[in-house]
């Protein structure tokens, strides 16, 4: 029989409006190759009917996920029997508690899934996040509530987490139920270290511990150091948190992309573990950018957040029109932390521009950025939901320069962030689009601040980027490339057949009748097993727009042979480079950027 460590989190209530009883949950790890959570909570009986809930989305995961129906087993009693209970909705359990002050309920809960908003656990390693497994009750106190949770863990596990600690490692606390549920929390075996910046200690954990070899930890404790003091500096110097923790999960079972998810005072990250594997080559790139993006965020919606966003609730949608602001601006400043730092030097930085320029100008159509930020609780969408961090990116350069440029380089974006934490957040309130505007239109002017609102972030104009970048000493440039395209996607199956995935309508490929599902066995003269077909297929034709095709597919066993002819598209490239000769109040715009002055 396992040995169990048993952790306590003692949440005390802290104001005179807060519920007078505490909630109380535990959760028990027995063996973590089973791959279950098993979670226990008290509340106290709200009469003879008592309502609990389990949060229908994450904060900063704007996607209704119902994590109701991942629960298993679940059961209430009251001292130790049996409680009758039904289902009021999706995500609401009423139990009948007449005659019994307290009620317990029971359930367990699967740890199988890697993603940011849910929880895993292997056999020496587990995070969870509270959203999928503290229950709140329905009461009329919201959830302003204090409460106590313990944690039973097999021996020899830890634990990070920004609940608040106490003089027991294994002890936290937490005010309310956002905080409760606001703080992701490794279990189990996985690196620790911390730098101290400004009088406050950032700390990184990394599960596998493995990978965590010279000179990743070196280079990874660097960037957190660098990272955090620039952004303390872009507000005034004052971090608005005791502590830092960024937990990273890393992957070596095909996970193949870099994620992060934020919270108040900390944020959780997947990214696949060569990364870490190879640092030299991945971390400026990759793992730098995702790093400051997701800081920025400790004060960009964690604290000054959307009116729309404040406070959470976590039954519903919170759709916003301002996620230009508080993910696009935040994608903005993740770059400019990063060369301000001195992680990147400058021409990374406008590579990012110009990444972010290629992604944007790519799209179907021109979408209004308040329309995108909308379209983030649904997907898929026609243009990509998530252009709201390229756009508003971009967005937030072109009204950096803009300010700069409308005040000597005296004031900056900078001064819009820091007045917006100011004034929404310590003042404990949300902030709207005419906030924004207003605190943008007393550098450029009232009327230049609305005109902007309504061509580039209310409106569809095509973002004025020659014109604006020529203020900070850089040039833009788009060229138009009109080059012969077949138009499909394809796959290879275990058989190494290639596999028609998806067509391009009016394309080659379209007009010889393909369709998805079919076997493509040969375009023209391109050998189509060669990985780099598509490219041998621009190269072939490129002297023979219009001229005639053969190509050759099996569908359903039948070989089927069809005449079409070399079609186009075409594309568009975009470039950021210096002015040859740029003034010195360009000089001065660039570096201000750049440089933070």
């Amino acid at each position: 029989m396992k040995k169990w460590v048993v952790a306590f989190l003692s949440i005390p209530v802290v104001t005179s409006a807060a519920w007078s009883q505490d909630v109380r949950y535990r959760v028990r790890v027995e063996d973590p190759t089973v791959k279950v959570y098993s979670v226990e909570a008290i509340v106290p009986a709200q009469g003879d009917t008592t309502l609990v809930s389990l949060p229908a989305w994450t904060p900063g995961h704007y996607k209704i996920e119902d994590y109701a129906r991942h629960v298993r087993y679940f059961e209430a009693s009251a001292d130790g029997r049996p409680l009758r209970w039904d289902k009021v909705d999706k995500d609401t359990w009423r139990i009948i508690s007449a005659g019994t002050s307290e009620v317990t309920i029971s359930f367990e809960y699967p740890a199988e899934t890697v993603a940011l908003d849910m929880s895993l656990l292997r056999h020496d390693f587990g995070f969870f996040n509270g959203t999928n497994l503290f229950v709140y009750p329905e009461t009329p106190a919201g959830f302003d509530f204090s409460s106590e949770v313990r944690l039973e863990l097999p021996e020899g596990w830890k634990v990070a987490t920004e609940l608040g600690g106490t003089s027991d490692p294994f002890v936290f606390r937490a005010q309310d139920y956002h905080e409760l549920v606001d703080n992701p929390t490794f279990i189990g075996s996985f690196f620790i270290d911390s730098v101290h910046v400004d009088g406050v200690w950032s700390r990184l954990a990394v599960y596998p511990a493995r990978y965590m070899r010279s000179p990743a930890p070196e280079m990874a404790m660097e960037a957190l150091e660098k990272i955090a003091g620039t952004i303390h500096d872009m507000f005034d110097g004052v971090p608005p948190y005791d502590r830092y923790t960024t937990l990273i999960y890393l992957d070596n079972e095909g996970f193949l992309f870099l994620a992060g998810l934020e919270h108040t005072d900390s944020h959780l990250d997947l990214m696949p573990a060569v990364v870490f594997q190879q640092p030299r080559f991945s971390f400026r790139g990759n793992v730098y950018p995702l790093l400051a993006h997701e800081y920025y965020h400790a004060w960009n919606v964690k604290r000054m957040r959307p009116a729309g966003l404040w406070p959470y609730e976590y039954d519903r949608e919170q759709p916003t029109p301002l996620l230009w602001v508080s993910e696009g601006i935040t994608d903005y400043y993740g770059y400019v932390t990063l060369v301000r730092s001195g992680l990147w030097f400058p021409d990374l930085f406008w590579a990012a521009m110009r990444e972010a320029i290629q992604n944007l100008e790519t799209q179907p159509v021109h979408e209004a950025v308040e329309d995108a930020s909308l379209n983030t609780w649904i997907e898929p969408t026609f243009v990509d939901q998530y252009i709201y961090y390229p756009k508003g990116g971009l967005l937030g350069l072109l009204l950096d320069i803009r300010i700069r440029h409308a005040t000597g380089n005296n004031s900056s974006l900078d001064d819009v962030m820091r007045r917006l934490y100011r004034e929404s957040y310590l003042q404990g309130r949300g902030f709207t689009t005419d906030h924004v505007l207003d605190y943008i239109g007393e550098f450029i002017g009232a009327d230049a601040a609305r005109e902007f609102y309504d061509n580039y972030v209310d409106g569809r104009e095509p973002l004025p980027f020659s014109e604006t970048l020529e203020l900070a000493g850089m040039r833009f440039r788009q060229d138009t490339i009109v080059e012969p395209f077949f138009g499909v996607q394809v796959r290879a199956d275990r058989e190494d057949r290639i596999i028609v995935r998806q067509v391009v309508p009016g394309s080659s490929a379209a007009h010889a009748g393909l369709v998805p599902g079919d076997e493509l066995l040969a375009v023209g003269t391109v050998d189509v097993l060669d990985e780099e077909w598509g490219a041998d297929f621009v190269r072939e034709y490129e002297r023979s727009v219009g001229a005639p095709l053969t190509v050759v597919y099996r569908r359903a066993g039948e070989e089927i042979v069809s005449e079409t002819n070399v079609r186009t598209r075409t594309r568009y490239t975009f470039s950021l480079s210096p002015l040859p000769e740029p003034t010195e109040e360009q000089l001065a715009i660039k570096r201000g950027i750049e440089g933070g002055g």
